[in-house]
């Protein structure tokens, strides 16, 4: 009977040494159950979203959490109905974009870039933002659409995007905190225009044959298909030049010769005319910046009229004679080299070179 009376009273007296707690300290404070002392590490409470937080079975009053759940964080305590914030910090903001603009040339074939600058207010580093690029009909952004397939900084303007305007959107990312930022777009710059490539040159002819002068012609030959022909063909003139007297026989603009095209280049052909023979003679094109050739066959001289006034020929150095045949030419490679075409021009489509 003593010694059970003795273990009971050690037991009282083991609760009451107890009745308070010290982390981290050997005494805890008289007014605290639980005192936590750290000069290394702070207090955590159990941290759950809400999903986890409405899990918990009979929450007493009074009970502390601390929700995270997406961009929402807040110090929370359950009052008996509901659970209340008790405070809530500021939100983590969001990336932006700001200074975006395009760079480049706008033309048809021409590669543009996108640029912009990344800022986040907590510092947070960007990650793989995103880029889309938009097609409109004016700098207002009418009929807006954007461009399958181009969702890198850099562009290639392409022949859909000719006459049209042009914009460059990002959509910053961070790689922590909140991580997606609101599109940000360029605005529209244009009209994309195309650039006028168009390469000229005198391509075959034909002035001497056996027997009578038959089927003479010159044909003159641009670059690109129909449809990015040069708008004005009567500001490109070909012109006749007779080498005994270096001045300009006969003259034709473009506009009033036969036209063909393929899906490169496009022919045209000055024929039912009398070409002088030789010895020297020769013919020009000239554009709306002036001469562009002057060839000359059978020698070279310098013309003293016309749209070759002052320039020296270049000879071709290939020439026909009175035993040429009828369908014969004079035939231009595509690397430029000159050859005689036996038995069959090819007036008004590809050289057979």
């Amino acid at each position: 009977m003593k010694k059970s009376l003795f273990l009971f009273i050690l037991m009282v007296c083991s609760i009451n040494a107890f009745s308070q707690v010290g982390i981290g300290t050997a005494t805890p404070d008289q007014s605290a159950i639980l005192d936590v002392s750290s000069t290394t590490g702070g207090f955590l409470l159990p941290r759950m979203n809400e999903v986890q937080r409405d899990a918990i079975s009979n929450p007493a009053i009074g009970l502390l959490i601390y929700l995270i759940d997406g961009t929402q964080q807040c110090l929370q305590v359950y009052n008996g109905t509901s659970w209340e914030n008790i405070y809530c910090p500021t939100a983590n903001e969001v990336p932006t974009a700001t200074n975006v603009f395009i760079s480049g040339t706008l033309n048809v074939s021409e590669v543009i870039t996108g640029t912009y600058i990344y800022q986040d207010a907590e510092s947070d580093i960007e990650d793989v933002s995103l880029y889309q690029w938009y097609r409109a009909d004016d700098a207002s952004g009418t009929n807006e659409i954007a461009i399958t397939g181009a969702t890198s900084t850099n562009y290639s303007i392409s022949a859909s995007d000719d006459g049209k305007y042009l914009s460059f959107g990002i959509t910053p990312i961070a790689s922590s905190g909140a991580l997606t930022g609101l599109e940000v777009k360029s605005n529209y710059v244009g009209a994309v225009g195309v650039v006028n490539s168009n390469a000229v040159r005198i391509n075959e002819f034909h002035y001497d044959n056996a027997g009578t002068d038959v089927n003479e012609f010159v044909e003159i030959r641009i670059t690109g298909n129909l449809g990015s022909q040069p708008s004005n063909l009567s500001q490109y003139t070909v012109a006749l030049y007779n080498g005994s007297d270096q001045t300009s026989y006969l003259t034709e603009t473009l506009d009033n010769l036969i036209q063909t095209c393929d899906a490169s280049n496009c022919y045209y052909v000055w024929e039912s005319i009398a070409i002088q023979n030789g010895g020297p003679d020769g013919i020009a094109i000239s554009g709306p910046s002036g001469l562009i050739e002057f060839l000359s066959y059978e020698g070279t001289f310098t013309a003293s009229n016309g749209i070759a006034n002052g320039v020296l020929s270049i000879n071709v150095g290939v020439f026909e004679t009175s035993t040429t045949n009828t369908n014969a030419a004079i035939e231009r490679s595509q690397a430029g080299a000159w050859s005689v075409s036996a038995n069959a021009n090819t007036k008004g489509a590809e050289n057979s070179l």
